[in-house]
C-alpha cells in the first residue's frame, strides 16, 4: 500500500498535535509554520485544557511528551463565578474532579509551554519560516503548496490549520469567512505578585471569575499559577526557568462593543494609553480593588482584539485539502473551548487517517467522516460561545439582562439547578 504523506499548513496547537499523532503512527508529515522560530511571537494568554482537550493530547502525543504535559501545567481550580462591579456574588460554580479518570480531566498550562512541549518531538518535521501562499492540484490527484519564498511541497493531504486568517481556507472555502460580531476585547495581565493577590477577587482562587456591570460590558478575570513541580519537569527539554511571558500572572479581559468604549469599528492599532483609558473609564465606578488592579496595568502590553466568530458552511466534497481549527470553525473567546475543539479535530483527524493507512478504509472516506462529525461538534461549540458573548456583553439595561441575572442569583441559591450548570 502506499504511503501516504501529509502536509500540515500553520504549527499552532491544533496543527502541532495532528503532527505527533500522525508521526507516532508512522505516517510521513510536515508542518510548515510562517514563523521564524517559536520564539519568533507572542503565543498568547494561559488555556484551559478540558476533558476532550487531554483526551486528545493523550491520543496524539508519544508516551513521555504526555508525561511532560500532565506535570508542567498550573495550579488549576475547577469553579466559575460570575459577581457584580461591587464584588457581589451572582453565581458560583464549585467543580469537583474526578480522580478515578487520569486523561480526560480539566487542566491549565500556559500556551507558551504548550507549544514547545508539542515541538519537542517534532525537529525533523516543523519547518519554520515558510508563509503559505497558495497551492495547486497535480496530474496525480496530490497537492503542491506554494511559499512565498518560491518554494514547493508536495502532499496526498493538505491541512489547513493556519488560524482565523487562513490562506488555504480562502482559497479552498472563500465563502466560509469568519465575521466581525461587533464586539471588541482589550486584554492585559498583571505579575502575580502579593499585592496583586491581596486586591484580587477571592473566589478566584477557585477559577475564572467574570465581572458583570450594569453597563454593557463585562471583564474575565483569571490566575495563572505554575505548579511546583513545572521548572524541573521542563528541563528535559531544554527550558531553564519560566520562558518570556510566561511568569505567574492575573489576566484582565474586558469585553463589549467598541461604540462604548469609544472605539471606531473599523480601527486597527489602538495605542496602550488609549486602551488603559478605556479600562479606567469602564471600571469608575467599580469597587476599589477593582479600580486598583485596572490602574496597575502596563499599558504596553495591553491589546485590542475584534471579535470574529465563523458561521456554518455549506457542507462541501471530500477533497485532498482538509481544515481544522480555528482555519474553520473560528468562536469568541466566551466559552473558552476553542483550542479544546482543535485539539479534538486534530486527535479525529489523525484516527481518520491512520484507519486509511493502515486499509480499513478508504482515504477520501477518512476525510469526509472527519469533516462530517467536525461540522456538527465544532459548530455546535460556535453557536454556544456566540450566545454567552451576547449574554455577557448585550445591552444590560432591557429586561432581558435583568432576567439573566435574576436566573444566576436563582441557580446560584438552588443546588439542583447549580449541578445541571455544571453538567452544561
Amino acid at each position: 500500500m502506499k504511503q501516504q504523506a501529509v502536509a500540515i499548513i500553520g504549527g499552532g496547537l491544533g496543527g502541532l498535535c495532528l503532527a505527533n499523532g500522525l508521526k507516532k503512527a508512522g505516517i510521513s508529515v510536515m508542518v510548515y509554520e510562517r514563523d521564524q522560530s517559536p520564539e519568533s511571537r507572542p503565543q498568547g494568554y494561559r488555556i484551559h485544557i478540558d476533558p476532550q482537550g487531554s483526551t486528545a493530547l493523550h491520543e496524539c502525543l508519544p508516551q513521555h511528551l504526555w508525561d511532560l504535559f500532565q506535570f508542567t501545567g498550573g495550579e488549576f481550580s475547577q469553579g466559575f463565578s460570575v459577581v457584580t462591579e461591587q464584588l457581589h456574588e451572582l453565581l458560583h460554580l464549585a467543580r469537583t474532579e474526578d480522580d478515578a479518570d487520569t486523561i480526560a480531566r480539566h487542566r491549565s498550562i500556559s500556551r507558551i509551554t504548550l507549544r514547545r512541549i508539542l515541538l519537542a518531538g517534532l525537529d525533523d518535521v516543523v519547518k519554520f519560516d515558510k508563509r503559505f501562499l497558495r497551492y495547486e492540484e497535480a496530474s496525480d490527484g496530490a497537492v503542491i503548496a506554494h511559499f512565498e519564498d518560491g518554494t514547493t511541497a508536495k502532499a496526498d493531504l493538505l491541512v489547513a490549520a493556519d488560524g482565523v486568517n487562513s490562506r488555504v481556507r480562502k482559497q479552498y472555502l472563500p465563502h466560509a469567512e469568519p465575521i466581525d460580531t461587533g464586539s471588541v476585547t482589550i486584554a492585559g495581565t498583571l505579575p502575580l505578585s502579593d499585592g496583586v493577590m491581596a486586591l484580587a477577587p477571592h473566589l478566584l482562587l477557585d477559577g475564572p471569575l467574570m465581572v458583570v456591570p450594569s453597563s454593557p460590558c463585562s471583564m474575565f478575570m483569571a490566575m495563572w499559577k505554575r505548579s511546583g513541580e513545572a521548572a524541573e519537569s521542563l528541563r528535559s527539554i531544554g527550558i531553564e526557568g519560566p520562558l518570556p511571558g510566561d511568569e505567574d500572572y492575573l489576566i484582565l479581559g474586558l469585553g463589549g462593543r467598541p461604540e462604548f468604549f469609544g472605539i471606531d469599528e473599523r480601527s486597527g492599532a489602538v495605542s496602550g494609553t488609549t486602551l488603559k483609558g478605556i479600562l479606567r473609564r469602564a471600571a469608575a465606578n467599580w469597587h476599589p480593588n477593582l479600580r486598583k488592579l485596572v490602574a496597575m496595568v502596563d499599558e504596553e502590553q495591553l491589546s485590542l482584539n475584534h471579535v470574529r466568530t465563523s458561521q456554518p458552511p455549506r457542507p462541501w466534497r471530500a477533497t485532498h485539502v482538509t481544515l481544522l481549527g480555528d482555519a474553520i470553525h473560528s468562536m469568541t473567546p466566551y466559552r473558552g473551548v476553542g483550542g479544546n475543539i482543535a485539539l479534538k479535530d486534530a486527535a479525529l483527524l489523525a484516527a481518520n487517517l491512520i484507519q486509511a493507512q493502515q486499509g480499513k478504509k478508504p482515504w477520501e472516506q477518512a476525510i469526509a467522516e472527519y469533516e462530517t462529525s467536525m461540522r456538527q461538534y465544532a459548530f455546535a461549540a460556535v453557536e454556544d460561545s456566540l450566545k454567552a458573548m451576547k449574554q455577557f456583553t448585550g445591552p444590560k439595561r432591557n429586561p432581558a439582562f435583568s432576567i439573566f441575572k435574576t436566573g444566576m442569583r436563582v441557580a446560584n441559591a438552588v443546588p439542583q439547578l447549580k449541578r445541571k450548570l455544571l453538567q452544561a
